[in-house]
């Protein structure tokens, strides 16, 4: 699958399904995207590649993130200690099916869906399992 930013300057190639699709509600993610919580989908590294298009990286605290250099759209981020990417969800569209929320304890706006709300991360993730109920 390719997708696109906004703008249509950057393309991303994705080889692979994902391994887990979530709403994050960490700290950093609500600084980088400007928002309550952030779509993201993650993948085996090696499956998503940037095929074309001029991009930038910079790191909120340790994590390093890519966006387009012309619209400033966040692409990916990189999670190189587990040998993963993450790919804005919302680039996905319909391809965006999420089955849990993560980090909900740093969470500001508190949604009620009916999926999983994690404390920080779940047991699969390096987390503990430990659950917010809203």
């Amino acid at each position: 699958m390719e997708l696109t930013c906004p703008c249509n300057a950057v393309t991303l190639r994705i080889s692979a399904e994902p391994i887990a699709q979530f709403w994050c509600h960490c700290a950093d993610c609500q600084i980088v995207h400007g928002a309550a919580y952030a779509a993201e989908s993650i993948y085996p590294a090696a499956a998503i590649e940037i095929v074309s298009g001029e991009t930038t990286t910079f790191a909120l605290k340790t994590t390093p993130r890519i966006s387009c250099a012309r619209c400033g759209t966040r692409l990916v981020v990189e999670l190189a200690a587990i040998e993963m990417r993450a790919v804005n969800g919302y680039l996905l569209k319909d391809g965006f099916k999420p089955s849990l929320h993560i980090h909900c304890r740093e969470a500001v706006a508190p949604v009620k869906d009916g999926l999983p709300h994690f404390a920080t991360m779940p047991a699969a993730f390096g987390g503990e399992d430990n659950m917010v109920d809203w």
